[in-house]
């Protein structure tokens, strides 16, 4: 089983299981940021992207049903809890906070690999299914113009280009937003991350005005950007 595009992070307080997961799941090709703290937690969803979250309750700082709640309210990662507590109670409100999977410990690694990916895989889904269709837009390598499907011309600056690019190269897959910073020349801080921001709203902005139309470039929140259209290159 090899997914290299899946990126996972793993609050564990206890790092010697902590570490032992990371071995299991890096050996199959996903990427893994593993942490100790719900302040780390936080701090690294400002800065990076992920497809799913595995969960400890017991942190020292936060209980991890928090984290839980804050996750399905705030991102679309698939989530896991990861802890010794087993009582049905405990379950039902791990439940109730937003877990996808509730698993106690010790885990099976091949089973909360399997549950990784799954998960993964259906927040993928879920992003394409609920991304409208529309028809072809082209992007022109010689003038750096957009035309709309109705063949309005909208001419772009070097990001905007670049960012046209990068959404015509990736198929309506979801770009993750590190790799749209790095590509765009912007730091990978929070003002990288307003500067980008405020770079796509004056695109949208932009186009809308020229065409009356709305630009299908969607923001998944806490992940990256995917073209819900298509773009031609020429």
């Amino acid at each position: 089983m090899n997914n290299p595009t899946f990126k996972l992070i793993i609050v564990e307080d206890d790092q010697d299981l902590r570490e032992s997961i990371v071995r299991y799941i890096e050996d199959e090709g996903i990427a893994v940021t593993a942490i100790g703290s719900a302040h780390e937690f936080f701090s690294c969803l400002v800065s990076d992207s992920f497809d799913v979250v595995v969960i400890d309750i017991g942190l020292p700082d936060l209980s991890g049903y928090v984290l839980a709640e804050y996750t399905r309210l705030k991102t679309d990662l698939g989530i896991i809890i990861l802890t010794a507590r087993s009582k049905i109670e405990e379950r039902v409100q791990g439940y109730a906070a937003g877990a996808d999977l509730y698993l106690v410990k010790p885990v099976d690694m091949q089973e909360l690999l399997a549950a990784i990916v799954s998960l993964a895989h259906r927040r993928v889904e879920r992003c394409q299914q609920s991304l409208p269709s529309t028809d072809s837009w082209t992007l022109s390598q010689s003038t750096w113009c957009l035309v709309s499907p109705a063949g309005d011309k909208i001419e772009l600056t070097c990001k905007e280009y670049e960012l046209a690019k990068l959404m015509a190269n990736a198929g309506g897959q979801v770009i993750k937003r590190k790799q749209v910073l790095t590509s765009l020349g912007y730091v990978e801080d929070e003002s990288g991350i307003r500067a980008l921001n405020a770079n796509l709203h004056r695109l949208r902005s932009k186009i809308l005005k020229q065409t009356s139309m709305e630009f299908p470039l969607h923001t998944q929140h806490g992940v990256g950007y995917c073209f819900s259209g298509s773009i031609i290159i020429n």
